[in-house]
């Protein structure tokens, strides 16, 4: 049961962060007043804005609810923003979600606050560069039995534009600090994190479509790699229902690779259905 909610944590957060990431991450380049929580353009201004957004969503493996494997949430999470100075601004995002059946309860995923520079640097026509680092703050209960104090993770996203699609490239670095090196169940705790976020953003009028994945491995305070590494992915697709009004149906599904013994290829399904997620949501930006 503690393994299906630590799962349903991890997704439940991969596909707001990286939808939202990935959705928002051209949209200076529209007429769109969206400005997303880490990678927007801010276009110069004597004055402060803010904005942010909202989102709800229903969560579910589509398995019967009368199947020990079944799992179904209510997740919401938002996210402000505070542009204060030309291409600089200040963010934050948090969330959560509502098991609705086994261990019913709420439980939260970590804070983040973080301040972004973006238009770093310029490339071609459209090609941007930009960089970000986050404090998070450990509000998630995985986090608080891990005894994580705060962690630190800096990022730098490459976006750019071919034939109306929009790309992106986000290397990250992330470094724990926990209280203590052992978890109360005996196993190293992280120290350093290592991933690549890719993905890809298209809007036809009102509808949008995004591909994303995020892939990644790890360093415990023993100094021991991940014997593999991490992958999550997901696809969404949606409709602007008005100006700040918008829905959405993701699929996301996550996994993990395993180098086998003798060099062979190893175990890498990119979709396991025991593992995908399906979401409806509806976001609110202000």
């Amino acid at each position: 049961m503690r393994t299906k909610l630590l799962k349903q944590s991890a997704l439940s957060s991969f596909i707001f962060c990286t939808s939202a990431l990935v959705h928002n991450a051209f949209a200076e380049n529209t007429n769109k007043e969206e400005i997303p929580a880490e990678s927007t353009e801010i276009e110069q201004d004597s004055n402060l804005k803010w904005g942010g957004s909202l989102s709800l969503g229903y969560d579910s493996n589509l398995y019967s609810a009368s199947d020990y494997r079944s799992s179904r949430a209510i997740s919401f999470h938002g996210s402000l923003h505070l542009a204060f100075w030309e291409h600089y601004s200040l963010y934050s995002n948090t969330g959560g979600y509502r098991t609705l059946q086994n261990a019913e309860g709420f439980y939260s995923t970590d804070t983040v606050v973080g301040l972004s520079r973006s238009s770093l640097l310029t490339f071609g026509d459209t090609g941007r560069m930009s960089i970000s680092g986050q404090f998070s703050i450990p509000t998630s209960q995985a986090s608080q039995d891990s005894f994580l104090n705060t962690a630190f993770r800096i990022q730098t996203p490459f976006t750019f534009k071919l034939a109306d699609i929009g790309f992106l490239i986000a290397p990250r670095v992330r470094k724990n600090f926990h209280q203590y090196t052992t978890s109360p169940s005996g196993n190293v705790n992280i120290s350093w994190g290592l991933s690549l976020l890719l993905g890809a953003n298209y809007n036809y009028g009102d509808a949008f479509f995004s591909v994303s994945a995020l892939g990644g491995t790890s360093i415990n305070y023993n100094g021991r790699w991940a014997d593999g590494y991490s992958y999550g992915g997901n696809v969404s697709a949606g409709y602007n229902l008005l100006e700040d009004l918008s829905i959405s149906l993701t699929l996301a599904s996550s996994g993990v690779y395993t180098d086998a013994a003798q060099g062979t290829l190893g175990s890498f399904d990119l979709f396991d259905e025991a593992k995908a997620t399906y979401s409806l949501g509806m976001t609110y930006s202000f």
